[in-house]
């Protein structure tokens, strides 16, 4: 195999040269490389594996048939379109497409207590996303309780409880967006993948309700406008020496997305800058996240430990950066940026992540790869639970505010990501970045994430059903085959398999040109220039409009007032300006938020909580935070629909003392209201002509 030369730096970020040598050499598509390095002794996670050894591990694998079924289905549809909803519905439309948060189902009392904290810290997130969905119809919903995912259910059998089947998503039966709320041990990761066929489907699950929290605030107000990002995309891309996996993916995944991304640029708007080879280094790249772009895109190592090791659950999946001397060489904490990395000033809001390295969203409990390609007797366990990736969790769970999301690899991640290899043996090996370019350019174009995504979900149901018939045909009728098909076509299929979104799969970026509607409490973004001759008026003002100099009356000749222009200072705007002056702007602003008000008045949310110690409670924000516990609930709309949750006791029975106590805080909370809407109507009645 030729060794791929060592990249030099580019001397421009935006213009990056070839790092290595085309990998022309027939031989290179004969060894798998894989993406990880052990923390512990400096070298590869998996030794490289030959055709051979994965050919025999292919015919041995079977999906189940229902699975199966799935995914020759998704591969059938994805020849006639483009989505995975029925026909007629916009996928990036959540009024059309809906959105769901799906929970574990729970029965000890305190699981469910922590379910329904995390609920309650959720709630500018979920009400957000109830409002989006229930604009033109009910495709909102939250499945708690018996209709959470049970442990031990297959996909097929939990779609059928909530009405759904194979094939298109229906939303009216199932939404497509699919939030799980849940640790991969109360929903597990193979979940995820097979929901994530048909659906758009991601992940949360964080340490602390603190974390839910700022994550549900800070998607709201990316989404809101309360915060905006440049449009700046970053790449990052490390090429250690003498690591053929990281200058692979340097030279044939980063650089040519770079390319693409600057190509498109009038598109999209965004400006692109690049880290490459000895520029990708790990105090670069805190550097690059003190300022954070609206994407970021890394390809490195992804650091692996020993199951159970200290360092496991806080570093696993870190990504290892051009410090690393390349293999061999030890890999030392300073090499690796990981979650506790992330600079405490920084403000995340807005900002999507994607790591294309090894165990960079999460790790499994289990090794199923080593059982069936190494031939081991018993899966290892790869931790004593399986684990979302700290860095995605700390991005999202931010103090100073979190990101969108984060896209990653669960377990190893390979290069078979973005090199196509022959499988007959006879062409050389090619770049294939149909995946990673049509799920860049969905993002910048302002795609939801879940929807961009739906290429790689392609590849893994069309690779799948693939494999699976191949595999069928050789095993029934004796076909001849060649182990560098079936290695390939295997490796393929599980590496496909196992890229997921933590956060939100329903965040998106703002497309280009799109302006995000804010609230009217955010401070304008730009000062309000006065037009005209004002005094104090700015240089960079619009020009000053001179007034046309006074006539001189003749004999016996008044001059008429209307003759002479009186200066207006730009109060009002100029005639035939389509530009609005300081008064009308001011008018405009109090529209804006007199319709805010109005909106918030539309829906009435009355919570009540209970807590057995005041003093930890008192001041803080939001209160169960403090410890206390939500026990009653009403939502009135200003239609008079209402949703109230009524507070019971140990023994099923309604809690009437505190019910009496919440219903008095409803009337009071209705009365409140009256009173706003009277007075803003009040406002508005003097201007309003019969």
């Amino acid at each position: 195999m030729k060794t791929p030369t060592t990249p030099t730096t580019p001397t421009t970020p935006t213009t990056p040269t070839t790092l290595i040598t085309p990998p022309s050499d027939p031989a290179l598509a004969s060894l798998f490389v894989g993406n990880g390095v052990d923390a512990t002794t400096g070298e590869y996670l998996l030794p490289a594996l030959d055709t051979h050894q994965l050919a025999r591990v292919a015919t041995g694998v079977r999906l189940a048939g229902d699975e199966i079924a799935d995914l020759q289905h998704k591969s059938r549809q994805a020849r006639r379109t483009r989505y995975s909803v029925v026909e007629g519905i916009d996928p990036n439309d959540l009024a059309q497409a809906g959105w769901a948060a799906v929970f574990p189902a729970v029965a000890d009392a305190d699981a469910t207590a922590r379910q329904a904290a995390i609920r309650d810290a959720l709630a500018p997130l979920l009400s957000h996303r109830r409002a989006q969905a229930t604009a033109a119809g009910d495709l909102y919903h939250e499945y708690t309780g018996e209709r959470g995912y049970r442990a031990g259910e297959t996909k097929q059998q939990y779609l059928a409880r909530l009405g759904a089947g194979t094939g298109p998503v229906r939303p009216k039966k199932v939404p497509y967006y699919l939030l799980l709320v849940a640790t991969p041990e109360e929903i597990p990761f193979r979940i995820q993948y097979q929901l994530d066929v048909h659906y758009a489907v991601g992940r949360i699950a964080f340490d602390s309700l603190d974390e839910y929290a700022r994550y549900a605030r800070s998607v709201v107000d990316a989404e809101t406008g309360r915060v905006t990002r440049p449009r700046r995309a970053t790449f990052f891309g490390v090429a250690n020496p003498g690591d053929a996996a990281t200058l692979l993916s340097a030279d044939h995944l980063v650089m040519p997305l770079v390319e693409h991304v600057e190509r498109r640029s009038a598109h999209h708007g965004f400006t692109v800058t690049s880290h490459l080879g000895s520029a990708a280094t790990r105090d670069r790249l805190v550097e690059q996240l003190r300022d954070p772009p609206a994407l970021l895109f890394t390809a490195s190592h992804g650091m692996g430990f020993p199951s159970g090791a200290a360092a496991q659950r806080d570093h696993q999946g870190a990504l290892l950066c051009q410090d690393w001397a390349g293999p061999g060489n030890p890999a030392l904490r300073e090499h690796y940026f990981t979650g506790e990395d992330l600079p405490a000033g920084s403000d995340l809001r807005g900002m999507i992540g994607v790591f294309f390295a090894c165990y960079g969203a999460g790790t499994p409990a289990r090794d199923e790869f080593t059982v069936r390609a190494l031939g081991e007797a018993r899966a290892k366990p790869l931790a004593p639970a399986a684990l979302v990736a700290r860095l995605p969790q700390r991005m999202l769970g931010h103090p100073g505010g979190g990101a969108l999301a984060v896209v990653g690899h669960v377990d190893r991640a390979w290069g078979s990501t973005f090199l196509w290899i022959d499988a007959q043996g006879k062409g050389k090996t090619m770049r294939h970045l149909d995946v990673f370019e049509s799920m860049l350019d969905g993002v910048l174009a302002g795609k939801r994430l879940g929807y961009a995504m739906e290429a790689f979900n392609l590849r893994y149901a069309e690779l799948a059903a693939d494999l699976s018939e191949r595999i069928e045909q050789i095993q029934l009728y004796d076909e001849h085959y060649e182990d560098r098909e079936l290695a390939h076509m295997w490796i393929c299929n599980s590496d496909a398999r196992n890229y997921a979104v933590i956060g939100d799969p329903a965040v998106r970026l703002p497309g280009a040109g799109e302006h995000v509607d804010a609230r009217a409490d955010r401070a304008p973004s730009h000062p309000i220039t006065l037009r005209g001759d004002a005094p104090g008026a700015s240089e960079g003002s619009a020009p000053r409009r001179e007034p046309p100099a006074p006539r001189e009356a003749g004999p016996g000749e008044d001059v008429a007032l209307e003759d002479v222009e009186a200066p207006d200072y730009g109060w009002f705007g100029a005639k035939g300006d389509d530009q609005p002056g300081v008064l009308a702007k001011l008018g405009k602003k109090l529209g804006d938020m007199l319709g805010d008000v109005l909106s918030d008045a539309a829906v009435l949310e009355i919570k009540t909580y209970t807590s057995d110690d005041l003093q930890s409670v008192a001041g803080r924000e939001p209160l169960h935070a403090g410890g206390a516990r939500l026990r009653a609930y009403t939502r009135c709309a200003l239609d008079g629909d209402t949703d109230a949750c009524v507070p019971v006791t140990a023994d099923g029975a309604v809690d009437q003392a505190l019910w009496a106590a919440h219903v008095e805080m409803v009337k009071l909370a209705q009365a409140h209201r009256a009173e706003l809407l009277k007075t803003v109507l009040s406002l508005f009645a003097p201007r309003v002509k019969p």
